[in-house]
């Protein structure tokens, strides 16, 4: 059987697993509270029964290959409880009278007992995208576009107070990669005692809750500010995502200036963010800027955008490529091997982004390998992440080393692989079209 038929029955497979898996784990109803319908998938039902927001823009993505009217519902989710300022939570706490157990586990900042009063990287445009390429279009954009416009006009007018086209997290916690130990020093945290961090978020939020989480006055504390290039990244890619689905329904203007802020944002990245000696790089912490010189899955997160510097995107590749850093046996580790603080799975009191692979960050690599000429690396991560979910089903994360699943189980954003494997299908059968000799042909 040749490559094209195996990848064929693993694309067949996996839609068909996803399909079980986003109806497992279906969260519907109507919330007395704001007087809603909800119909979402969340992440976990054993662990994360409510709506996060950066989960559901990846099960948007998954579901647009599946059923774009619930893809539309993940989204119409999402922006049902946007804030008049444009704000939209992180978590959104639909049937919370029916999980009050879990919500003792969980260290977040509420702005009402139904949304919390935090973010998490801003991947909206892109799951709009994928579900208007896929389902209604044009018509569809009209509909979401003034929403999404407003959510990226107040992270830049809220999160980026220097105005340095670099968007600011306030708590570790709303980059979503909550323990990483790129954010050990700043937190004065080492080893991995879960008990630490708890008592780290509460040094980091209580203060923010007594200036009445007032964004301007929570900065002026410069308790934890953190331009994480992770959600730099994102932001980066959507704002000039965000550009092109403007000027798909001919909001010219608007599109050349989230085109133009895009690269403003990228731009800032390379600028103040890339060390030439390192290879890689670095956030920058608090009202001073110092670089957090951990590396860590972040530090390699630029290779995404489609205009950085093929010599930087080159270096990237370097480190995706090298034993000693990233190339673990089972892609891609979130902390460099090279690091002390590296765990390869689970670490210390169920710790998470310590060194164990995810795959929503192998689906922006592999994206970016693509983009910058590198289809053979990336097609490696693709089928070894794919190969993590037949062996050891839907979990949060996996062993860099052994491949073993740990976290919560069914977890939906592990879902995303589909996306790579439908990407890929499409491509694999343009360039079969292009290489047939035309009919009548010698």
């Amino acid at each position: 059987m040749d490559r094209a038929a195996v990848d064929e029955l693993r694309l067949e497979s996996m839609r068909r697993s996803v399909r079980l898996l986003y109806e497992r784990n279906r969260q519907r109803g109507h919330a007395a509270w704001c007087d809603r319908d909800y119909d979402f998938v969340c992440p976990s039902s054993v662990t994360y029964p409510f709506q996060w927001f950066w989960d559901s823009c990846f099960h948007a993505i998954a579901l647009s290959h599946l059923d774009t009217a619930r893809a539309e519902s993940e989204i119409a989710g999402l922006l049902a409880n946007q804030q008049p300022d444009g704000f939209i939570a992180h978590v959104t706490f639909w049937q919370r009278e029916a999980y009050l157990d879990r919500l003792s586990s969980y260290a977040i900042a509420y702005r009402t007992p139904y949304i919390s009063d935090c973010i998490q990287p801003p991947l909206l445009a892109e799951a709009v995208m994928a579900v208007a390429a896929r389902g209604r279009g044009a018509a569809y954009l009209r509909e979401v576009l003034p929403a999404v416009r407003r959510y990226y006009d107040w992270l830049r007018d809220v999160r980026d107070p220097d105005r340095d086209g670099l968007i600011a997290v306030l708590q570790a916690d709303e980059t979503g990669l909550d323990h990483s130990p790129k954010f050990d020093a700043e937190l004065g945290l080492s080893g991995d005692v879960g008990d630490d961090y708890t008592a780290a978020w509460h040094r980091v939020a209580d203060p923010y809750a007594e200036v009445g989480r007032d964004p301007a006055r929570m900065f002026a504390l410069d308790r934890f500010i953190d331009e994480d290039v992770m959600i730099n990244t994102i932001y980066a890619e959507n704002q000039r995502v965000l550009g092109e689905l403007l000027a798909q329904v001919g909001e010219r203007d608007a599109a050349a200036d989230f085109a133009a802020r895009a690269t403003r944002t990228k731009d800032a990245l390379v600028a103040k963010c890339w060390d030439p000696e390192a290879g890689l790089f670095w956030d920058l912490a608090g009202l001073d800027e110092h670089p957090l010189r951990t590396s860590t899955i972040t530090s390699l997160f630029p290779l995404l955008l489609p205009d950085l510097d093929a010599a930087i995107a080159a270096r990237l590749v370097t480190q995706l490529e090298d034993p000693a850093t990233y190339a673990a046996p089972w892609p891609v580790p979130s902390v460099s091997r090279a690091e002390p603080s590296f765990r390869p799975g689970r670490a210390g009191d169920d710790l998470v982004w310590r060194g164990a692979t995810w795959v929503n960050t192998n689906w922006y690599l592999a994206r970016g390998l693509r983009r910058h000429g590198r289809p053979d690396l990336a097609r490696r991560i693709e089928d070894a992440t794919a190969a993590l979910i037949e062996r050891w089903g839907f979990r949060e994360y996996y062993d860099a080393l052994t491949g073993e699943g740990h976290g919560a189980p069914d977890f939906s954003w592990s879902a995303v692989i589909l996306d790579l494997l439908e990407a890929r299908s499409t491509e694999d059968a343009v360039s079969r079209v292009r290489e047939e000799p035309a009919a009548g042909g010698s």
